[in-house]
């Protein structure tokens, strides 16, 4: 069957057209090209965005949607929403601008740290921050593969200095704002020494320089926090959080920033998407609060966990394997053929997924809900996999 979507994507990573069915928790049922169907283990929460299962019945935004949009209205549960994430966060004196995306997030962020201290943006190498002009500048792993990697990007480098992880820096004078990811995703799960990052934000915060934690992949308990720059005890000017913030229902993300910044914005009306107030993400984040307040995360994290840490001794004691991270309920590793084990597990139905600067890393990162023996024997197929590609 022929189609007409565009290749301009990333399907093709797995090695082959499929088209999905359904979904259920870490399940999802795929068509191939002939027309046959079968079930998958789903090892990255479709890039972290269902971190609590595919179709979590607990998570039910859809029922008794009175509305849909309107312009310039938020719904009653962006408020309730704004409060409880605040609060989770234990900055009160904090406020949510909602976006569409996370790039729109990462950008709102760049601007709101221009209006506060203007200057240029300081990012880590090995980082991505997203797809639009300003946030691929401040992207370097995959930008080589970005559609929008072109001369418009290009004019915005030098406004963007990048920084080694580990790396001393001392030029604060001209920069508007530091923007990190605790642990990098797209650069294969690769955390930042906790040590370094604590000391490098606290140079910056000294300095006036407004820090920006990008968690959009890492917050909302993919390594186990939902915020893991808080749970370090790393104080951030600026949150950015999206993802599984609504366990992939919508693509709402949040900024979340000190109040005492509207006082730089120079305005008091700024042009907002049109979806900005769509009913359906605010009711699908409200949900998904409503369900890590029940209290069940602590479990399934810890035995996720576990799970991959077991994994990981496994993995360590085979050759090929390198630089190996397990960081709460995720795991990455290198592997020279990191390509042809995904798609050796895909053949065998299992939705592993690459990373790293070269794709030469492996990334799982399972739904929080999977089925423990689901777990086990989707993790004893990658080990297969990678005892056996050499």
């Amino acid at each position: 069957m022929t189609t007409r979507i565009s290749p301009l994507d990333e399907s093709s990573v797995l090695g082959r057209g499929l088209t999905l069915q359904s979904a259920d928790n870490a399940t999802l049922l795929l068509r191939d090209p002939e027309g046959a169907t079968a079930s998958y283990t789903d090892l990255m929460s479709a890039y972290g965005a269902v971190n609590f299962g595919h179709l979590n019945p607990l998570i039910t935004p859809h029922i008794d949607l009175t509305a849909d949009i309107a312009a310039g209205v938020y719904p009653p549960e962006a408020a309730t929403f704004a409060e409880w994430l605040t609060d989770r966060l234990g900055l009160p004196g904090h406020q949510v601008l909602f976006q569409v995306g996370g790039s729109f997030a990462v950008s709102s962020a760049l601007a709101i740290a221009q209006r506060v201290r203007p200057g240029k943006v300081l990012a880590l190498e090995g980082a991505f921050h997203g797809l639009g002009l300003d946030t691929l500048a401040a992207t370097r792993t995959h930008r080589e593969l970005a559609l929008q990697n072109t001369v418009f990007t290009a004019a915005v480098d030098p406004l963007v200095t990048h920084l080694r992880p580990g790396a001393e820096f001392g030029g604060w004078d001209d920069v508007s704002c530091f923007v990190f990811e605790p642990v990098q995703g797209a650069n294969g799960y690769v955390p930042i020494d906790p040590e370094w990052l604590t000391a490098t934000v606290a140079a910056a915060r000294r300095a006036g320089v407004v820090v920006v934690a990008d968690e959009i992949q890492a917050g909302y308990h993919r390594h186990g926090h939902l915020s893991p720059t808080r749970a370090l005890g790393i104080d951030a000017d600026v949150h950015l959080f999206g993802k599984s913030m609504t366990n992939g229902l919508y693509p709402l993300s949040a900024v979340v920033y000190p109040k005492a910044f509207d006082a730089s914005a120079g305005t008091a009306l700024a042009l907002a998407h049109t979806f900005q107030t769509g009913v359906l993400g605010f009711r699908a984040a409200a949900a998904v609060a409503a369900w890590i307040d029940q209290g069940l995360l602590g479990d399934l994290v810890g035995e996720v966990s576990e799970a991959l840490a077991l994994c990981a001794k496994r993995l360590g004691e085979i050759p090929a394997v390198r630089d190996l991270h397990t960081t709460g309920p995720a795991l990455s590793f290198g592997h020279p053929r990191a390509k042809d084990v995904v798609r050796g597990c895909v053949r065998r139905h299992i939705l592993p997924f690459t990373g790293g600067a070269t794709g030469d890393r492996i990334r799982v990162a399972p739904p929080l809900t999977i089925p423990r023996g689901q777990l086990a024997d989707a993790l004893d197929v990658l080990v297969q996999e990678v005892e056996q590609t050499v």
